[in-house]
């Protein structure tokens, strides 16, 4: 049995209403959510530190950054490794993150993120139970980033 729970959240960007965001302001968020978490998930990250930036053998940005939760107070480590233009990856020991801009067949711009978050050693039903929660953090992150973005696009910070 699995001890991870698997799932993905999908938004449309540019919903009717909004001023419209381009493929390349919501990459410019993406890559400005790796130097500072705490912009796009203020409620649950208080900081962001790099620790160190290179280029993995396949030519893509990797950088190992710390993330400080608020709940805990405690640094995270993560790596996260940029696959422009379209996935940004962050790889923890509790899981793995995937940041995706996607394209509809009419041009439409989506969000996705995909999750994998580990539970070691948890039952069925408190996997189910853990499910619950993932599901609404999904939705909440996809669309705060984009709301941060859109916010940070009207500011001229992007």
């Amino acid at each position: 049995m699995s001890s991870a729970n698997n799932l993905a959240f999908t938004a449309l960007i540019n919903t009717p209403g909004e001023s419209p965001l381009s493929r390349d302001q919501v990459w410019a968020g993406l890559l400005l959510k790796i130097r500072s978490a705490e912009t796009f998930v203020p409620g649950a990250i208080s900081k962001t530190n790099v620790l160190s930036e290179s280029i993995d053998p396949a030519g893509n940005a990797v950088t190992v950054r710390e993330v400080v939760f608020r709940e805990t107070g405690q640094p995270k480590q993560e790596t996260v490794t940029v696959f422009e233009p379209a996935r940004v990856e962050f790889t923890q020991s509790g899981g793995n993150i995937s940041n995706v801009i996607s394209e509809g067949g009419n041009g439409e711009l989506y969000l996705t993120y995909i999750f994998e978050w580990k539970h070691p050693g948890a039952s069925k039903e408190e996997l189910a139970a853990f499910m619950v929660k993932e599901k609404g953090m999904a939705q909440s992150a996809v669309e705060g980033t984009i709301r941060s973005i859109r916010q940070l696009v009207s500011e001229n910070k992007l």
